[in-house]
């Protein structure tokens, strides 16, 4: 079976062997000379008879080696060409339609659905479509999915092009608006602004028309007048232009103040630089000199190469010359001696011959060793002076390590003690700060509770309006902290209020300057007083996670309060650490007898503080005694007092910014020092390793030292053996070549060989001495030169780091002068702006003098002067209140960029003053006047500007009446509250152009998807339906087919018509993916599934699928091998009756049956025996017709 198998080309995974050179007889024992014989192989060769009576020849050969070759008619082809032949005679080698290996009966008998679809799908071709089928499957299935996605890609490019359309209309609408509404704006600060200057035009003009009233004023009375008013206005202007002189000094200090930290730093970073620069030039010096000494150890084994390469290529062109490659040539006769006395050699010496090659293979073996010997020291060698170069290097980088961790720790220590002496500056002076912010605070309230009664309904009034205002003009502004968040739950509400405390009211800024522009419209306003949050600079308290969960019943109070992510740095801020207990016990438990220092605040709104103490209840303000007057009077001498001194206090404070550098080079130091610690740490670390490791090869290399001894002796003692043994063969040779060896003209056969076979070994150990010295040298500089490129690598880095440092080093010394320069400059500045401030000063004393005196002279003549200097103060007053809203509108158009006309000048030319306060009662003017120079000092008439008035319409400029102003703001606050209502988004526009390139792409995507998709779809629909084609046209043939098989092999006298058979589809749209069930029911027997026949039932079954499938595209023979196996008597009559009964000249049964019921009904009996003598096997027919039943 095996033999036909292989000569029809069945792979060898379904023979017998897994190998095909298994297959080859081997006989017990070969002769002597069969060893030169060369591979072995066998063959099988099937003589092939067609119908037309031509015979045709195939034969596979193996070869020793495994592999294959086929014969037609004695001549070669591939295998596409001799399974193209059998398959025009209807031979299917992958179908294997022409057989039926053992044992296929009982499996085809037990196998499931699946397998008989497999099996069909192999009979009718579409098993070789499935690979096709399944790749065209996929791309459909990934062309269908791509079209999916970009077409959910397109929708969404298409919705989001509508969102954008959408947002940009509303973008459009919105800059609309904003133009709108900035004009509306503009118009009324110009209305407002005109009748400013009209107002106090009007007020100038009064004022000077004012007279001091008297009776029968004289001529002299009235010159009098005349300079008492021109001295007051003279000393006006002086003290202006103190003020102008006082707000630029504080600047000028600002500026001071702000450069110094500046050039601390950048004097730090250049003493970086310069010492990084030495280090780096010095570590540079080192490399060249390490990178020339390599580059000349490169230099000199390429020159020891190069010599080496000459030496070869010399020795090598001497060979022709040195008569080597010579010597006689053969006659036919005399090479045919030749191998005979050769063959005899063998024989005679067989036994020196292997002794001879067993020696040979040893001293191959010690060679072997000696040279992995001598390698594993030139190793060693080589790794030990890389160590000591490595560990050279660790040492030298060690000790630089070493000296700038020394350095960096000094400098550290320097800077520590600065920042000492900052950190005691800041802490008296702060402490300091916090009594007197107490001390106001606390004076502040009494004054606060004798005056709320009179003022808090308008207050709280004034103060809401005021914030609603501020909100449109500053952008800062979020609002009291009260409105910005709340708590959790309900149950909360007293006691986060008594928590938040003095900070409920206070209103959140986003940084300093707003809550300055603020205050300084507040004043400006009279609105009262206000505390502000800045979120930039207030300093934020770490929470303790700890309390989180500290205990059942209890939390921290920033948990309990809900609000905005931009706003909880103020809701830390004003909470800390204070915990919110539902009960008093839970905050007694916490605060006494767990000695926790935190504040403990409960849901009725008991207070226990840190100290221990504990308040409760709730206060009536009304119910207080009212203060008295000189109780009041009093209070606000000791506020102006400690207003006063906590100005001095913050003029004579230094600003934190140098304390902040000293940190900051405290902690780049400090940092700094633990690299190089860390460093300093691994450079140990590697030098213990390298330090270890090069005793490990030293050891190494004195162990390898006595081994290489050792077998260095054993191949001197091979090689001695060695020479005996050649010298035993050639004695040999001698007495058998010693007739030819005379003819030729030698004087042994082996001077004959070596001159016509082969080069002396001289030669051959010479070149091989060539080829070991080259790879040595090829080694050694691939290695050098790697050594040699990270050493231009690192020169390279450190050079670029060089230059780098260089730049940045000359681009801060430059900044350094420049910085340098400003600081002496301003330093100038100030000077001269305080000799001019004590000048002007002087002026002003001299001034009130003369103004005193005047005055004096003006009563002595009975001039009512009192009565004038109050009138000329209420007009004074007007005035200042009419520039405080001229002031305010300019800020306004400053802060919110409001671009308004000018005449001349700009927005450049318009000076405010930069007041530091936070929080101060602006109902008071006195208490804006400590020490520090106001804004109502500068009069804006003295701006160096003219707004144009141009633009603004007639009728506003004739209306200056109330209605007109609130008019102005109806619409203003009409189109805010319209701006405020949209939220567009103003990218829009520019993403729009995008969106719209996108979607023409995601449409050329989908348009291409859906190609594919169309073409995948056709070429799979097309293989589809030639893989069904094949299939139903085989199944339906088999399934039509195999009923009458199986009536054919089990009808009896008894039962004519026999069983039924019959096989069905479990998916008729495409069968070959689902099983094919196959029931058989023979005669008298009742539906039952195959698994529940009997072994003879079952075998029945089996061959009759089998037989008809094989009537599907029948091979011209059909091999059985012991079908009948499982077959009792009666059973395998029948199958033989049925093989005789459709068996003809134009289709053969090859039965292999043991069984004589069977091969008894054959036509012919076939024997296989094996030919001792021919090595083959031998074939014995018994045609058996001439012999009757």
């Amino acid at each position: 079976m095996d033999a036909i198998s292989f000569v029809l080309g069945v792979h060898s995974s379904h023979l017998r062997s897994q190998t095909l050179k298994d297959m080859i007889y081997r006989p017990s024992a070969l002769q002597a000379e069969s060893r030169s014989n060369g591979a072995r192989r066998a063959h099988v060769m099937l003589v092939y008879q067609t119908s037309t009576g031509q015979e045709i020849r195939f034969k596979r050969i193996v070869q020793q080696s495994g592999q294959s070759e086929y014969r037609i008619n004695n001549r070669q082809v591939t295998y596409a060409e001799y399974n193209a032949a059998l398959e025009q005679e209807n031979i299917l080698v992958k179908a294997k339609n022409f057989l039926v290996f053992q044992g296929d009966v009982e499996s085809i008998a037990s196998q499931n659905a699946k397998d008989l679809t497999r099996l069909i799908e192999q009979i009718s071709g579409s098993w070789e479509l499935k690979e096709e089928y399944d790749l065209l499957k996929k791309e459909q299935e990934r062309a269908i999915e791509d079209s999916a996605h970009t077409f959910n890609k397109r929708r969404g490019v298409v919705a989001e092009k509508k969102q954008y359309e959408e947002q940009k209309k509303e973008a459009e609408r919105f800059e609309s608006l904003v133009r709108e509404r900035r004009g509306v704006v503009v118009q009324y600060l110009l209305w407002k602004l005109y009748h400013l200057e009209q107002k106090t035009a009007a007020l100038e003009k009064e004022a000077g028309e004012r007279r001091i009233a008297a009776e029968g004023a004289s001529e002299d009375q009235l010159q009098l007048e005349e300079h008492f008013r021109a001295a007051r206005k003279e000393q006006a202007l002086i003290h202006r232009e103190k003020t102008r002189r006082e707000l630029q000094i504080k600047k000028l200090k600002k500026e001071l103040e702000n450069h110094r930290p500046n050039l601390i730093s950048i004097q730090e970073q250049i003493n970086h630089l310069e010492k990084r620069i030495e280090q780096t030039g010095a570590t540079g010096e080192r490399l060249k000199r390490e990178h020339a000494a390599q580059a000349q150890e490169v230099n000199n084994l390429n020159q020891s190469l190069s010599k080496l390469n000459k030496a070869e290529q010399d020795y090598e062109a001497s060979l022709p010359k040195s008569g080597f490659i010579k010597g006689p040539v053969l006659t036919p006769d005399q090479a045919e001696r030749y191998e005979q006395l050769k063959q005899r050699v063998s024989i005679l010496a067989i036994a020196e011959q292997q002794q001879l090659d067993q020696l040979e293979r040893q001293r191959k073996l010690e060679e072997e060793n000696v040279k992995r010997l001598t390698s594993k020291a030139d190793e060693f060698n080589l790794r030990k002076h890389q160590l000591l170069e490595d560990e050279r290097q660790l040492n030298e980088d060690g000790q630089t390590l070493v000296s700038e961790a020394q350095k960096v720790s000094q400098r550290l220590e320097d800077r520590k003690k600065v920042l000492i002496s900052l950190a005691e500056e800041r802490k008296n002076n702060h402490l300091r700060e916090v009594q007197l912010n107490e001390n106001l605070q606390l004076t502040l309230n009494k004054l606060m509770e004798a005056k709320l009664d009179q003022r808090e309904s308008e207050r709280e009034s004034r103060l809401r309006e005021g914030l609603v205002m501020m909100k449109q003009i500053f952008p800062g502004v979020h609002g009291r902290l009260v409105d910005l968040c709340r708590p959790t739950v309900r149950k909360y509400d007293t006691a986060v209020a008594t928590v938040l405390g003095r900070n409920l009211d206070a209103i959140v800024v986003e940084d300093q300057k707003t809550a300055i522009d603020c205050i300084q419209y507040m004043r400006d306003q009279r609105m009262g007083a206000a505390t502000f949050l800045p979120l930039n600079s207030i300093h934020v308290p770490a929470i303790n996670d700890r309390f989180r969960n500290y205990t059942r019943g209890s939390r921290l109070a920033v948990d309990v309060i809900s609000c905005g992510k931009n706003v909880e740095p103020v809701v830390r801020y004003a909470c800390g650490n204070t915990l919110v207990c539902d009960t008093l016990n839970i905050a007694k438990q916490i605060c006494y007898e767990k000695n926790e220092e935190v504040r403990a605040v409960t849901l009725d709104g008991t207070v226990i503080n840190p100290s221990g103490l504990i308040t409760g209840g709730q206060t009536n303000s009304q119910a207080q005694m009212r203060w008295q007057e000189s109780d009041i009077e009093s209070l606000t001498r000791t506020r102006d007092k400690l207003l006063a001194e906590l100005s001095d206090l913050n003029k004579r404070k230094r600003m934190g910014s140098a304390e902040e550098a000293a940190k900051s080079d405290c902690a780049a130091l400090e940092g700094q020092l633990i690299v190089l610690r860390e460093e300093i740490n691994t450079m140990e670390q590697k030098l213990q390793d390298v330090r270890n490791e090069l005793r490990f090869v030293e050891e190494q290399l004195m162990n390898s030292e006595t081994p290489y001894v050792q077998t260095k002796e054993k191949l001197d003692s091979l090689t001695q053996t060695i020479q005996g043994v050649t010298a035993s063969i050639a004695q040999v040779e001698n007495k058998v070549f010693a007739e030819l060896c005379t003819e030729i003209g030698v004087s042994d056969i082996r001077e004959y060989e070596s001159l016509r076979f082969g080069l002396p070994e001289e030669v051959i150990e010479r070149r091989t001495q060539f080829a070991t010295q080259r790879s040595r040298l090829e080694t050694q500089i691939s290695f050098e030169k790697e050594q040699l490129a990270d050493l231009e690598e690192r020169l390279s880095k450190l050079e670029r780091m060089f230059n780098d440092d260089t730049q940045a080093l000359s681009h801060l010394q430059t900044e350094l002068k420049g910085a340098t320069e400003r600081m002496r400059q301003l330093t100038e500045d100030l000077a001269a702006c305080n000799a001019e401030l004590h000048e002007q000063a002087a002026l002003e004393d001299e001034k009130q003098e003369a103004v005193d005196q005047l005055r004096v002279k003006l009563e002595s003549k009975g001039r009512d002067v009192e009565a004038y200097l109050k009138d000329m103060a209420k007009y004074e007053a007007e005035m200042e209140k009419v520039h405080a809203e001229r002031v305010a509108s300019f800020r306004k158009c400053k802060l919110e960029d409001i671009a308004l006309p000018f005449l001349r000048g700009s927005m450049d030319d318009v000076i405010f003053d930069e007041s530091p306060s936070i929080s101060v009662d602006t109902q008071d003017t006195s208490s804006m006047d400590v020490d520090e120079p106001s804004q109502l000092s500068i009069r804006s008439t003295d701006w160096a500007v003219e707004v144009d008035y141009t633009s603004l319409e007639g009728e506003a400029k004739e209306d200056p009446s109330p209605a007109r102003d609130e008019k102005f703001k109806d619409d203003i606050k009409r189109l805010s509250d319209a701006i405020d209502d949209m939220a567009p988004n103003m990218k829009a526009i520019d993403r729009l152009g995008g969106v719209e390139v996108r979607l023409k792409e995601a449409e050329e995507a989908y348009g291409a998807a859906r190609r594919a998709t169309k073409r995948a779809k056709e070429e799979f629909v097309k293989i589809k339906k030639e893989r069904y084609a094949r299939f139903m046209d085989a199944f339906s043939h088999i399934s039509s087919t195999i009923d009458t098989v199986y009536k054919d092999l089990t009808k009896t006298d008894v039962f004519m018509n026999g069983g039924t058979a019959y096989l069905t589809l479990l998916n008729s749209e495409e069968p070959y993916l689902d099983g094919i069930t196959y029931h058989a029911i023979p005669p008298m027997k009742k539906f039952r599934d195959m698994e529940q026949l009997s072994g003879g039932e079952k075998s029945i079954a089996a061959l009759a699928l089998l037989f008809a499938i094989h009537r599907y595209k029948p091979s011209p023979f059909f091999v059985l091998d012991e079908v009948d196996a499982a077959l009792d008597n009666t059973n395998i009559i029948k199958v033989a009756s049925y093989i005789r009964e459709h068996a003809s000249d134009d289709f053969q049964f090859i039965v292999i049956s043991l069984k004589n019921t069977l091969y008894e009904k054959a036509k012919s009996l076939v024997g296989i025996y094996k030919d001792q003598e021919a090595n083959s096997s031998k074939t014995l027919s018994l045609m058996l017709d001439a012999y009757q039943e």
